[in-house]
């Protein structure tokens, strides 16, 4: 049985701002929310007034993961931790303390204690180095996601590497390809592998060949 749909829904960014507006202690101060769904102007000034301490308390999803560079924010709670991969919840507790503050971030889990989603969690609680939690979300996640294609482990389509074994080749095959696209974006120059890439993506992935 899928386990992920026996998992509680996630929290929503209005069901936090509800909660706790409705708490004394929060009486009188201004919060700001940030999504995805938000245009550019409005992230903009969304950030500005938290910067400014205009709105002290900002509820926003992952779209905060990274560039946010806010140096006197000092405190983030992550709901449905659990959730998240390791290296993800690294960045956005890097949100805090930039600024050389005391901070504090609070990982919020409903996962069983016993669960591999609990002892990723205790990864985290262990360590800040950035190196090792990569190393160790990979571990735990698989190689599923290294190709952008999944967001959990088990299974891969790497049939010749493993991850961990060969993260220095998946790195600079990685390298190499972002040059290539970023000197040939529709590669034009590349026809065989422009198709190749328009195969896999349409989960063709079976009729790819080399020569």
């Amino acid at each position: 049985m899928n386990s992920a749909r026996n998992a509680p829904p996630l929290h929503s960014v209005a069901e936090i701002v509800e909660r706790l507006q409705s708490l004394p202690q929060f009486k009188g101060i201004r919060f700001a929310t940030l999504t995805g769904r938000d245009d550019d102007t409005t992230k903009s000034q969304v950030m500005a007034d938290f910067e400014a301490g205009i709105t002290p308390i900002l509820v926003a999803t992952t779209v905060i993961e990274v560039g946010v560079d806010v140096a006197k924010a000092s405190c983030i709670v992550i709901f449905d931790a659990d959730r998240y991969g390791l290296s993800q919840l690294h960045q956005l507790r890097g949100r805090v303390g930039r600024g050389g503050t005391d901070s504090g971030a609070f990982l919020i889990s409903r996962a069983p204690a016993d669960s591999d989603a609990a002892r990723r969690l205790d990864v985290i609680q262990g360590t800040l180095d950035g190196a090792e939690i990569a190393q160790a979300d990979l571990e735990f996640r698989g190689a599923g996601d290294v190709l952008g294609d999944a967001q959990s482990g088990g299974k891969t389509g790497l049939k010749l590497l493993r991850v961990v074994k060969d993260m220095k080749i998946i790195e600079q095959a990685r390298a190499e390809a972002t040059q290539l696209v970023a000197a040939d974006p529709d590669l034009l120059g590349f026809v065989q592998l422009a198709g190749a890439v328009l195969d896999f993506t349409r989960g063709n992935e079976m009729f790819l060949t080399s020569n």
